[in-house]
C-alpha cells in the first residue's frame, strides 16, 4: 500500500510539472551509442475474409551511431533480423536467425529521417517526430510519415513500397517503470495508396493498400530515446485479381542497450578467463557478427542433440562468462561431413537449439534475447578426412552479438 501512494504522489507531482512548464522532447545522439531493439508481432492473415494463419514474427533491430553533426544528427549504421519459421516458447524451441537487411540513414533531433528509397528498412519511418517548442500534458501535434512494405515476392515489386501517411500525436502524462520516468506519447494514422497506370502495365500485381496503426510509445527523454511501445493495427492489400489479403494484430517492441564487445580487449579478457577456468577444446575470435565463442568436439549423446553432463558443465562455466554481457546471443551449430546434407542440416539446428535452450534454462537469457541457426557441414574449420579435423568441425559457437 506505501509503494501505491508513493507511485500515485510521484505521477501527480510530474503531472503537475509537466503540464505547468512543457517538456522538449529530442532524439539523443552520441558516437558509440549502440541499442537493440526485440519487436514481437501477432498477426492474423485473411485472404478474402478467410483467415488463413496466424503468424509470430520476431524482428531484431541492432543500430550504432557512427557520427553525429554539430546539430545533433545522428548518423546511423543498423542491421535488421526477421524471423517468424520457429516460434519460440518454453517447451524448449527457440527462435530461428532468420533472413537480415542492413541500413543506413541519417536521424534529427527531432526524429525525421534522411534514407534512401531503395532501402527497405525501417518499415515505419519518421515515428516519432517532434515539434521544436515544448509540450504539455494533453497537447497534441501531427508530423508527416511513411509506410514501407515489402512485395518483392508476393507482388513482384522491386522497390519498396512507400506510403505517406500524417501522424496524429497526444502526449498523453507520465509513468515510472523500473526506476525510469517515461513519457507517454500517442500515436494515430491511416494510409492509402493506389497503384498507377504504368506500373500495372510493368506487370505489377497490386491494385491499392490501406492501413492504420495505433501506437502507445513510452519515450525516454532522459537518454533521448524510445524505451518500449505497443501498437494495434491493420494492412489491406488488393491485387489485380480481386483478392483482398489483410494482415491485423498487435506489436510490442522494447529496447536493449548494449556496448559493442568485437575488440581486442574483450577478446583477451575472455580468453584469459577461459584458461583461469581450465576449459577444454574453446576458442574465443572475433567474428562478422560479434565475438565468437566457438565449442569443439562439443559432447551429445551418439546420433542426438542431448547434451552430455560434461558439456552442462562447461557451458554453466561459460553462462558465469556471459552474464558480464547484456547483448544479445546467437547460438550456431555445425557438424562434421557425415551422413546426407539433409540430415547434417538438421542435426546442427536441433544441437544449436539444445545449447540455448539450455542456457535460456540457466536465467542468462529469455527466450526472446537469443537466437539459434545451424549450417550443416558448410563451414568448416579442419579437414574432414581425419577424425581431430572431424571432432573440430562437431562445434557449437556462441556469438556475443554487436
Amino acid at each position: 500500500m506505501k509503494k501505491f501512494f508513493t507511485f500515485v504522489f510521484v505521477s501527480f507531482l510530474g503531472f503537475s510539472l509537466f503540464a505547468q512548464t512543457g517538456v522538449k522532447f529530442e532524439f539523443q545522439h552520441k558516437i558509440g551509442d549502440s541499442y537493440s531493439y526485440i519487436s514481437t508481432v501477432q498477426e492474423d492473415v485473411f485472404i478474402n475474409n478467410v483467415l488463413s494463419h496466424h503468424s509470430e514474427i520476431i524482428n531484431r533491430i541492432s543500430s550504432t551511431v557512427q557520427n553525429v553533426t554539430s546539430d545533433g544528427e545522428g548518423f546511423i549504421d543498423a542491421s535488421y533480423m526477421t524471423t517468424e519459421n520457429t516460434i519460440s516458447n518454453r517447451s524448449g524451441r527457440n527462435l530461428t536467425w532468420g533472413d537480415e537487411e542492413i541500413s543506413f540513414f541519417a536521424r534529427k533531433k527531432s526524429g525525421e529521417l534522411t534514407i534512401s528509397n531503395n532501402i527497405f528498412m525501417p518499415t515505419v519511418r519518421n515515428v516519432p517526430v517532434f515539434p521544436k517548442e515544448k509540450i504539455k500534458i494533453g497537447q497534441t501535434w501531427t508530423a508527416d510519415g511513411k509506410e514501407v512494405h515489402d512485395l518483392r515476392t508476393a507482388f513482384n515489386m522491386k522497390k519498396p513500397l512507400i506510403i505517406p501517411f500524417t501522424a496524429n500525436y497526444k502526449y498523453t502524462g507520465n509513468v515510472i517503470e523500473n526506476g525510469k520516468t517515461l513519457n507517454v506519447i500517442q500515436v494515430e494514422y491511416d494510409f492509402y495508396y493506389k497503384n498507377t497506370r504504368e506500373n500495372l502495365l510493368r506487370g505489377q500485381t497490386l491494385l491499392e493498400s490501406a492501413g492504420f496503426s495505433k501506437q502507445t510509445l513510452y519515450w525516454d527523454n532522459k537518454k533521448g530515446l524510445l524505451d518500449h511501445y505497443d501498437e494495434e493495427f491493420q494492412i489491406q492489400i488488393a491485387d489485380i485479381y480481386q483478392n483482398i489479403y489483410t494482415f491485423q494484430g498487435s506489436a510490442k517492441a522494447e529496447i536493449t542497450e548494449f556496448k559493442s564487445v568485437n575488440d581486442d580487449k574483450t577478446l583477451h579478457s575472455l580468453q584469459e578467463e577461459v584458461a583461469q577456468m581450465d576449459l577444454n577444446d574453446i576458442s574465443i575470435t572475433k567474428g562478422e557478427k560479434g565475438l565468437t565463442i566457438s565449442l569443439e568436439n562439443i559432447q551429445f549423446e551418439p546420433d542426438s542433440n542431448v547434451l552430455r553432463a560434461s558439456e552442462k558443465n562447461k557451458l554453466e562455466k561459460i553462462a558465469q562468462l556471459l552474464q558480464n554481457y547484456s547483448n544479445d546471443l546467437l547460438i550456431t551449430g555445425h557438424c562434421a561431413e557425415r551422413g546426407t546434407e539433409n540430415a547434417r542440416q538438421i542435426l546442427s539446428e536441433e544441437r544449436a537449439q539444445s545449447v540455448a535452450s539450455y542456457l535460456i534454462e540457466l536465467g542468462l537469457r529469455d527466450e526472446y534475447h537469443i537466437f539459434t541457426q545451424g549450417k550443416g557441414s558448410t563451414e568448416p574449420v579442419a579437414s574432414n578426412e581425419t577424425e581431430e579435423g572431424r571432432s573440430r568441425n562437431r562445434r557449437v559457437e556462441i556469438i556475443i552479438m554487436d
